[in-house]
């Protein structure tokens, strides 16, 4: 990858942890004591073509799994590669995949990590040109997988190394 990207890609990364570190030191709310999001915030992402997406843009018949991933994280590429492979058993969910990436660098992760996800109606490629995702669901590390339920509550959540059975049996999984 160009090297000004990557340059401009960690300043806005420091940016928005400083961000968030001021935030947390005038709240007195430490990352230690975050949970992710229980129920999912407001938001506006972006998807690739630039059409906002918020979230009355979700579905409310299926669970939905939101994935948080770095281009340049190697776990983000193990853990959507497996995904990819087993796309198919996510037919009962909506997938939102998100990153704070651009535009181009996400379709090329997704052309060489998560190629079999690409075009399936039940998969949304996202951005998240403003940098709310860590602020608003509270991610621990990336890749971040959340599972919602129907009704947006937060069935599971699955940070760093999870295995993609896991993820597919909190999908598959009857909530009561």
């Amino acid at each position: 990858m160009d090297t000004r990207y990557l340059q401009e890609k960690y300043r806005q990364r420091v940016l928005v942890f400083i961000v968030y570190f001021f935030i947390t030191c005038i709240t007195g709310f430490t990352y230690a004591q975050s949970v992710p999001a229980q129920s999912i915030p407001d938001f506006t992402f972006y998807k690739m073509d630039g059409q906002p997406f918020s979230r009355k843009n979700l579905t409310i018949k299926k669970k939905i799994v939101i994935v948080f991933f770095d281009v340049t994280c190697d776990h983000c590429q193990k853990e959507l590669k497996a995904i990819s492979e087993k796309i198919e058993e996510f037919r009962k969910a909506e997938l939102y995949l998100i990153s704070m990436d651009n535009v181009p660098g996400i379709k090329l992760f997704m052309k060489k990590y998560a190629s079999k996800m690409n075009g399936k109606a039940n998969v949304t490629l996202l951005t998240d040109l403003n940098q709310q995702f860590i602020i608003r669901f509270l991610p621990v590390q990336y890749p971040a997988t959340f599972v919602y339920g129907a009704n947006w509550r937060l069935i599971k959540y699955f940070g760093q190394n999870s295995k993609v059975a896991d993820i597919i049996s909190a999908v598959n999984k009857q909530v009561k």
